[in-house]
Formats: C-alpha cells, structure tokens, sequence
C-alpha cells in the first residue's frame, strides 16, 4: 500500500483513511464537490496549481491568495486572512508546481501551529517530493502533524499524492490520505464518479514498490533531470536579461522566470511557438489576476542540448522588446 510505504507516521494508516483515485486532479475536483458551497473562500499560493483552480473554479469558489518568495509561501500573511474562516489552505510545500520553490520546515511548523489555532485544514498536495535532486528532504506536512496529533482523527492534513510524476505520466494513480470521516465522504463521492480506479494500473504501481523497481526509477530520473536543471540555469545565465529573475529548485519539474516589467509573457509566447519553442505564461497560474510578466519552465522533458536551443531562442525575442542584455553580458541583437 502506497501510504504504508512512502510514511512513517505517528501511528498507524488503514485502509479507511486513504482513497485512491485517477491522478490528483480527480481528488481535488471531489474535495471541491463535496465541500465547496458557491462564494466560499479557499486560500492558496500566488501563483499556484492551475490544475486545482480548474477544478474548483466550477463550483463557485472565491480565492483568497497568499503571497510567495523563493522559499514558497509568506506564512506570515496568513493569519488576518483565515480569521475569515476559509474553507481550506491549498499548499504545494514541495518543489512546488510552477515556481518550483520549497517550503522551510520553519515555515511548515508555522503553517501547521495556525491552520490548528484557526481550525482550517490544510489540502498538501506533493506529486514532487520524492524528485529531490539536491539538499535535505524535509519532513511532509502529514508527517510533521502526525508528531502532534493523538489519533488519526485530528490530523489538519488531507495529503494527496500520486505516481505520475515519478513512475509514468499516463499511469494514473493517486490517493489521499486524511480523517476517516473525511476519507468516507470522499469515497462515496468517487463510487458515484468511476466506482474505482483501474485495478491494472493499481496492481502495477504496487508491483513496482514491492521490486523495489519505483525506487530505482526515481534515483534515476533524479539524475537526468537534475542534469537538465543544470542545463536550463547555465542557458538562462548566458541568453537571458539581466533583470529577469528564475527560482532555483532542488527537484520537481518546473522552475518560474520573472520578466523584466512590461513584457507580456502571453504575447511573448506567440512569437516563442514561431520558434518553436512553448511554456506556459503565468497568468494562469494566478487565481485573482497578475503575474503578466511570468513565466513557467518545463526542465524535465528535453535534452540538455535541446533546453539550451529552446531557451537561445527564447532569449533572442526579449531584447526587442526590452532593449536589454544579458544576464552573462552578452548582446543578444
């Protein structure tokens, strides 16, 4: 079983506080359903998974956004915003997907002690965290509440994961883990949606825990993705301006460029698909608006050769619009 395997908690997960489910959008489009009544407020990071406001946008939901650094999520700001009484904190505390940022432990703990005070649980959505390529693991947010918690049942996690990204994208498997009673709503509303997730798929993924196969995969890919990381920082040295800004992640998949002011990512990325070269401009990724001046960046699929291309080409269509150089010092006209 996935949640036996991958945690070591406090005490002991059965089979009622874990569901599995078709990938993560599935879990957080069910949250949304059951939970969300139209003009309630969800809290997440700004910018943060466009999948999960895609889910939850068709239920009415109002976002409250809460500020981010290069170590992901201000939790400072929090508290004036869940004296509200949101209905839940969305946090992608891992290489978080698009900025690729981590949270600190300090600031999980801080996160924790106030989503306890204000009596406001947390959804950790960590398809990620097991594609570290550099520095230390920090403990998950389930794991972290476990410390504190008695039982199960007071747990102020809903923990989804998934094997897309580190077995096989079109494998769809994911599962949450949670309170029992909140596991019971979300398995009732899944037999109503596909009454189960393919078995096949479930008894590949746990086949390829119990060879030790998924363990050996996700060692390797660590490396070939750490390997292109490497190559998409040195080209965004070399062909980017000097005033663009990118994260710096220590695994995951994405990391996020921030422009110089005045440059469209949205147009940019037309004349970008001229060049054949594609990324998803932030926008989207911004529930209440902003962020025209970002961009999300994919490391993990092409070659170093080919990132360092994509990314030349990328470079040589900002200086004619910002008259800039690069961030190495070269021309780029």
């Amino acid at each position: 079983m996935a949640c036996a395997t991958l945690f070591k908690l406090k005490f002991p997960l059965n089979s009622r506080q874990c569901v599995n489910y078709d990938g993560l959008p599935a879990s957080s489009g069910s949250a949304g359903k059951l939970f969300i009544d139209p003009g309630e407020h969800v809290l997440v990071e700004n910018p943060t998974y466009l999948g999960a406001l895609q889910a939850w946008n068709a239920y009415g939901v109002q976002y409250q956004t809460v500020s981010t650094d290069e170590q992901g999520m201000k939790v400072e700001e929090l508290e004036p915003l869940l004296s509200t009484h949101p209905r839940w904190i969305y946090a992608l505390p891992n290489f978080q997907n698009p900025s690729g940022t981590t949270l600190p432990l300090s600031r999980r703990q801080r996160l924790l002690e106030l989503a306890r005070q204000y009596q406001v649980p947390i959804i950790e959505d960590d398809p990620y965290g097991q594609l570290r390529f550099s520095g230390e693991a920090v403990p998950s947010l389930l794991h972290l509440a476990s410390s504190e918690a008695a039982t199960s049942q007071e747990l102020p996690v809903i923990y989804l994961g998934t094997f897309s990204k580190v077995l096989a994208p079109g494998l769809r498997v994911g599962w949450m883990i949670g309170p029992q009673q909140v596991i019971n709503k979300l398995a009732q509303a899944k037999q109503g949606v596909d009454l189960n997730t393919a078995t096949l798929n479930q008894m590949i993924a746990y086949e390829t825990l119990r060879s030790g196969f998924l363990q050996q995969h996700t060692r390797y890919i660590c490396e070939q993705y750490r390997t292109r990381l490497d190559a998409m920082l040195a080209a965004l040295t070399r062909f980017f301006p000097a005033s663009t800004h990118w994260t710096q992640p220590d695994g995951g998949l994405f990391l996020w460029v921030t422009l110089p002011e005045g440059i469209d990512a949205r147009e940019l990325l037309q004349r970008a698909i001229a060049e054949k070269v594609a990324f998803v401009p932030g926008t989207a990724f911004h529930a209440n608006g902003g962020g025209e001046n970002t961009l999300r960046l994919n490391f993990s699929n092409a070659s170093p050769a080919r990132i360092q291309e994509g990314i030349a080409r990328l470079g040589t269509l900002l200086p004619s619009e910002a008259g800039l150089t690069t961030a190495s010092g070269h021309s780029l006209a």
